[in-house]
């Protein structure tokens, strides 16, 4: 246990370097802050704003293309943030949609990133009120065949 001792203490003594600089006197510090001046410009991160002006224009241009007539119209758009999940757009629009996501992604380095679950149900794009929706449909053939069986779904 001495031996330890003795050890650390010739270890602490070897890495203390004040022995061997030249003695320095001790300059005073300023501590006082400058005043901020007047004609300081304000900074502002313009990665996030660009990111949000393409997330802005993004979720504009998906919801101005969820316009249909009949169900064949439409189309699922499940990308993720910014979009909603379970996101159905005109058919006519995805190629457009998919460049302008591709310019959101360019334009936002740090993006979220996240799937859009489902579970067992299947998304079907479908057309309300001239605005194409996604219904959630069941693919589980065990829950068919029970609401089958109790006469609650069409064969």
């Amino acid at each position: 246990m001495v031996a330890a001792v003795v050890l650390w203490f010739v270890a602490t003594w070897f890495e203390d370097d004040s022995r061997w600089m030249p003695a320095e006197r001790s300059a005073t510090v300023d501590t006082s802050i400058p005043a901020v001046r007047s004609d300081t410009p304000l900074r502002v991160n313009t990665d996030a704003l660009s990111c949000q002006q393409a997330e802005a224009v993004l979720v504009q241009k998906v919801e101005a293309a969820q316009y249909c007539s009949t169900d064949d119209d439409c189309t699922l758009f499940d990308y993720g943030y910014p979009i909603q999940c379970l996101t159905s757009v005109a058919k006519s629009e995805i190629t457009a949609l998919r460049y302008e996501y591709l310019s959101y992604e360019q334009s936002c380095a740090y993006r979220v990133y996240y799937d859009c679950p489902s579970g067992t149900m299947e998304r079907q794009a479908v057309c309300r009120n001239n605005r194409c929706e996604v219904d959630l449909v069941s693919n589980d053939p065990l829950e068919n065949a029970t609401l089958q069986h109790l006469g609650i779904k069409d064969p």
